[in-house]
C-alpha cells in the first residue's frame, strides 16, 4: 500500500505499470554449458506413452520429469512461469442432466533469469462434468500444464523438444530402460517418524582402567613442577632495580682459625740463608 503523500512524488512507481523482472546476465561460459545441456537429447526413462486414436501410441514427457529437468538444466532460482492469457472457447451445459462440458485454453510464459523467455498456448477440455467448477479447474490445470510443457520444449531437446524427432523416437523406444530404484534414505519424513539409531552405551569401568594405565610409566616427580606462577602469567621484572648480574660480590665472614702448631717441625728449618733456625720451645699451650 503506498504512503501518504506518494501520489505527489515524481519518481512514485505506477501501479498500473508491469513490474520489470530482475534481469541477471549469464557470461559466455555459462551459456556455453547451457547450450552443451540443452542439447542432448532423453534417455527412454524419461519417455511415457499412452494409447492414442486408430490403436497408435502418444510418446510423451510427464509434468514432474520436465519441471524436475527444468530445475536440473536452470536451477531452481534459475526461471519462472507465469499465465499470460486464459480463454474459454466454449462451455454447453445440458438441460436435462445439467452435466457440464467445456474447452478453454491457456499461454504460460517460461522466462529465464536472464530475461530470455518463450511462451506457447496449452489446451484443456471436459466432457459431461457434474458441476461447473470442477468441471472449470480441471481444464485449467490440464491447459496451463500443457502449455508449460510446450514453453519449455522451446528452449532445447532436453527439456521435451526431442520427441518430435520421429527417427529419434523410433530408436529410443527400443532401448530397455530399468526403473528408478526407491531408496528409502531419501524420504523426507517428519520428525516423529524418523528413525533414531540408538548410541552405543559406554563402559566407565574400563575407560577409567585405560586411561590410569597410561600413565603407569611417569612418577610423581614428573608432574611436579616449580612454583614459578601460572603458566599463562607473564611478569615484567622491574627494570630500576640492579640484576644480580651487576651487583657486587658480598664478603664472606670466616671464623677466625687458631694456628695449629701440632703440625710444626721441631727440628731446626732451613732459614733464608741457607743456615739452621731452631724452632723455639714449645710451652703446654702450644702442645
Amino acid at each position: 500500500m503506498p504512503a501518504p503523500g506518494d501520489q505527489h512524488r515524481s519518481d512514485a512507481a505506477n501501479p498500473f505499470e508491469e513490474i520489470k523482472p530482475r534481469i541477471n546476465e549469464y557470461t559466455a561460459q555459462q551459456i556455453a554449458t547451457l547450450q552443451a545441456r540443452l542439447q542432448r537429447q532423453l534417455g527412454p526413462e524419461y519417455i511415457s506413452s499412452r494409447a492414442g486414436p486408430s490403436g497408435t501410441k502418444v510418446h510423451y514427457i510427464t509434468s514432474e520429469k520436465c519441471i524436475a529437468l527444468a530445475n536440473e538444466i536452470f536451477g531452481f532460482n534459475g526461471w519462472s512461469s507465469s499465465i499470460q492469457n486464459i480463454t474459454v472457447d466454449f462451455v454447453d451445459e445440458h438441460p436435462q442432466t445439467l452435466r457440464v462440458s467445456l474447452g478453454l485454453s491457456v499461454v504460460v510464459r517460461v522466462t529465464l533469469r536472464d530475461g530470455t523467455y518463450h511462451e506457447d498456448i496449452g489446451y484443456g477440455n471436459i466432457e459431461n462434468c457434474r458441476g461447473k467448477a470442477s468441471a472449470f479447474e480441471k481444464a485449467k490445470k490440464q491447459a496451463t500444464t500443457d502449455a508449460l510443457k510446450r514453453a519449455l520444449r522451446n528452449f532445447g531437446n532436453v527439456l521435451g523438444n526431442c520427441i518430435y524427432d520421429k527417427d529419434y523416437l523410433s530408436k529410443v523406444i527400443k532401448v530397455k530402460s530399468t526403473p528408478a530404484k526407491f531408496d528409502e534414505n531419501n524420504l523426507h519424513r517428519h520428525s516423529d517418524f524418523v528413525k533414531k539409531e540408538k548410541q552405543p552405551e559406554v563402559d566407565l569401568e574400563s575407560i577409567d582402567a585405560d586411561f590410569f594405565e597410561d600413565f603407569g610409566d611417569f612418577d610423581e616427580a614428573d608432574f611436579c613442577m616449580a612454583e614459578e606462577g601460572h603458566p599463562d602469567e607473564v611478569v615484567l621484572t622491574n627494570q630500576s632495580a640492579p640484576s644480580a648480574q651487576n651487583k657486587p660480590p658480598e664478603p664472606v665472614n670466616r671464623p677466625p682459625q687458631t694456628p695449629n702448631h701440632a703440625n710444626r717441625p721441631t727440628g731446626p728449618v732451613p732459614g733464608p740463608s741457607g743456615g739452621f733456625r731452631q724452632n723455639p720451645p714449645q710451652g703446654p699451650r702450644d702442645r
